[in-house]
């Protein structure tokens, strides 16, 4: 378990390390403006397009093969691909660097969270270790920011650009490939409870409205997460340190409330019940971040956001597990899909969008009415879930 957890932390890390920085290292190479707003969240939509395009193929590979080989698969070529923003300084090593180690990370959390489901001895176990896996996640984009908007500081500062961090993650994403050929137990081909040659795998109604509510919330996400530096850096002129404060922020509250969410007192099911009020508060949390003028209202903003994601993501993960049947890492593997896509629609759209002289507020609403559209979703879903879960796999 502490492998698949500090594996999830790097790759997280990794991530939130290049969101404050982002800004900064694209004004080094360009004019500014509106040029920094497009990179920065064509940039971030790279990552997710990567884990858009490749999480069902590691997923449904995790399912026919092996969960560990795809997971040192993923670390190893997420540490290569790192290692490219450490050796080259221009814009094309960042969207190759940033493609590359989405393509490797979309291995890891869809196989990992198949490994715990394999040996889940029930749903509770399944629930809690699922929101642990999240929580790993978190707690990798809490130092990330924080790093790199120390970095970002320094750099405005006219500080030399040095690739130190990137190695040392690359460096960590190693050595933790190294740790779990020694520790994660091997997985034998076409084992009892996997997808066998001839079989077809099939997928419950449940199941497609989860996937849907999963990419809904990421449209909130993605478009959040961009406009918040953007906002931050460029309309109310906050430094790259505040900016990364305030994702931390987000990270801490998320973490807190997944803490709750799956408790002894709430049984895993009923969990289903609060995706719709959580769906109206990111709703809300949205709309108030586009009206805000102050970087108090950004952190109110930026609290609402981050508690409705927090129990959003891991009882909609939580849920998939439970209805996937035998096709865990596939369905898992969409559904990493499905949220990045969206994070990839609403990161590219608020780049976009942001400044535009004829729909400056945009992405915020479209983005809202996505959220809105989850509750919709969830409320369905919840009356769905209310049936006995029926197999996903079907001769």
């Amino acid at each position: 378990m502490f492998v698949l957890l500090l594996a999830v932390f790097v790759v997280a890390l990794a991530y939130g390390v290049q969101l404050p920085l982002l800004p900064s290292l694209l004004e080094r190479q360009l004019d500014g403006g509106s040029a920094v707003a497009w990179h920065t969240g064509a940039l971030t939509g790279v990552y997710t397009l990567a884990l858009f395009l490749f999480a069902p193929a590691w997923g449904h590979a995790s399912d026919r093969w092996e969960r560990r080989g795809v997971i040192l698969i993923g670390l190893g070529g997420f540490a290569a691909s790192i290692a490219i923003l450490a050796f080259i300084d221009h814009l094309a090593a960042l969207y190759a660097g940033r493609f590359l180690s989405g393509a490797f990370a979309a291995a890891i959390v869809p196989a990992s969270q198949a490994l715990l489901a394999d040996v889940s001895p029930d749903e509770a176990w399944r629930a809690r270790r699922f929101a642990w896996v999240n929580l790993a996640g978190i707690a990798g984009f809490l130092v990330g920011p924080a790093i790199g908007g120390g970095l970002g500081t320094m750099w405005r500062g006219a500080m030399p650009p040095s690739g130190a961090p990137f190695l040392a993650i690359a460096a960590s994403s190693a050595v933790v490939g190294l740790a779990a050929v020694r520790v994660l137990p091997p997985t034998r081909r076409n084992r009892e409870g996997r997808i066998r040659p001839g079989e077809r795998a099939g997928r419950c109604r449940p199941l497609n409205l989860i996937l849907l509510a999963s990419f809904l919330v990421a449209v909130g996400l993605g478009t959040f997460e961009v406009n918040l530096a953007l906002i931050g850096a460029q309309q109310l002129r906050l430094s790259p340190g505040q900016v990364g404060s305030m994702f931390i922020e987000c990270m801490a509250v998320m973490a807190a409330t997944q803490v709750l969410v799956f408790n002894p007192w709430v049984p895993p099911r009923a969990t289903r019940w609060f995706l719709a009020p959580a769906f109206g508060v990111l709703a809300a949390g949205l709309w108030l971040l586009q009206a805000a003028t102050a970087g108090a209202q950004l952190y109110v903003a930026v609290a609402a956001i981050a508690g409705a994601a927090g129990l959003v993501s891991p009882v909609i993960g939580f849920w998939v597990s439970l209805t996937a049947g035998k096709a865990q890492g596939r369905e898992l593997g969409w559904q990493t899909s499905a949220s990045s896509s969206g994070q990839t629609i609403g990161s590219a759209m608020a780049g976009f969008l942001y400044g535009s002289a004829w729909f400056s507020n945009g992405a915020f609403i479209v983005a809202a009415g996505a959220a809105l559209a989850g509750a919709a979703v969830s409320l369905l879903l919840a009356v769905s879930l209310a049936r006995p879960v029926w197999p996903a796999i079907r001769r």
